[in-house]
């Protein structure tokens, strides 16, 4: 469960510390359930870059599993999708 107006996010009921761009990752993928989004795109759309090293979305991505999936080397909530980006799963 995601609060935009607390900034908060809680899984089972238990808050998850994020930082605020995990935050704006997670709320943005949310906004798009199960659409693929290109790196490029979240970059765009999350930090505002329109150009940039993608390696940022990935490393933030894979921190945010870290933290809400109960196995990130096999997520359900955000997955990878080959060649394209991430999708979310809901």
């Amino acid at each position: 469960e995601v609060d935009t107006v607390a900034h908060e996010a809680h899984l089972d009921g238990e808050l998850v510390a994020l930082t605020a761009k995990e935050f704006d990752l997670l709320v943005h993928l949310m906004r798009h359930p199960r659409r693929a989004l290109r790196r490029e795109e979240l970059l765009q759309d999350v930090w505002g870059f329109s150009y940039g090293d993608t390696s940022t979305v990935t490393v933030h991505v894979r921190r945010l599993r870290e933290k809400i999936e109960s196995d990130p080397s096999d997520p359900r909530f955000v997955c990878t999708v080959w060649g394209v980006g991430y999708r979310f799963e809901p």
